[in-house]
């Protein structure tokens, strides 16, 4: 049997981890196009949405891990390790997209203060604002997509009741065409993704009660106490 702890931390850093991108993402104002538009918001609510998204990324990194875990050597395991692979490069990706919108937007937004403003710093605001949009359009879809490959994964376990598996596929495929399809409709993206943000929470908390129930033990091939001794006395 897997130790409890790969359930109880694992579901809880996928429930907190979900629900605090849900928060962070509720919170974020809609990307400024320019600096004077972003030196216009409340720095307040921006750093925490994006705080919060750093540390969320994160907690879903470490409880996607344990998912994968729990699918060693079970039929899903091909598609978990797909799945985990999405999951380490999107979450790595998100940080390195929230911590220039963190510490450089705020430096920009310093030099900007000024009469006049500050020409140079436009410029590179809108520089790098642009890949950083950039970043988030590619790392969504690849987020989503390892959100099917465990799904797939999840239909292949007896541990999860099946319908889930299969909200979980239907709810990447809408997210991954949500990244293209709600164009600018920042309120449309924040529906669609707080939606995919809640059942990643409700699939983490069915994760963290699975150590007690009946029913949880080793995988198919791995080590069981006392399999030595009976072995040894044949």
């Amino acid at each position: 049997m897997r130790n409890d702890s790969l359930y109880r931390l694992g579901g809880y850093a996928l429930v907190v981890g979900s629900i605090a991108s849900g928060l962070a993402l509720l919170l974020h104002a809609p990307q400024p196009a320019d600096l004077g538009a972003f030196s216009a918001l409340g720095m307040g609510k921006w750093m925490a949405a994006h705080w919060m998204f750093a540390i969320a990324s994160v907690l879903m990194a470490g409880g996607f891990t344990a998912l994968a875990r729990h699918m060693a050597r079970t039929p899903g395991e091909g598609w978990s390790v797909l799945g985990l692979a999405c999951a380490l490069v999107t979450s790595a990706v998100f940080v390195v997209i929230v911590a220039p919108e963190i510490v450089g937007f705020d430096a920009l937004r310093s030099m900007n203060a000024g009469a006049g403003g500050n020409v140079g710093a436009q410029h590179a605001y809108t520089a790098i604002n642009l890949n950083l949009m950039s970043l988030v359009h590619v790392s969504l879809p690849l987020f989503w997509g390892g959100v099917g490959c465990y799904a797939l994964a999840m239909m292949k376990d007896a541990m999860w009741p099946k319908w889930v598996g299969l909200a979980g596929l239907a709810i990447a495929v809408i997210e991954i065409v949500a990244n293209w399809a709600v164009g600018e409709n920042f309120l449309a993206f924040q529906l669609v993704v707080g939606v995919g943000y809640l059942y990643l929470a409700y699939a983490g908390f069915l994760f963290s009660r699975m150590a007690e129930a009946k029913g949880v033990t080793a995988p198919h091939g791995a080590y069981k106490p006392g399999e030595a001794a009976a072995t040894a006395r044949r």
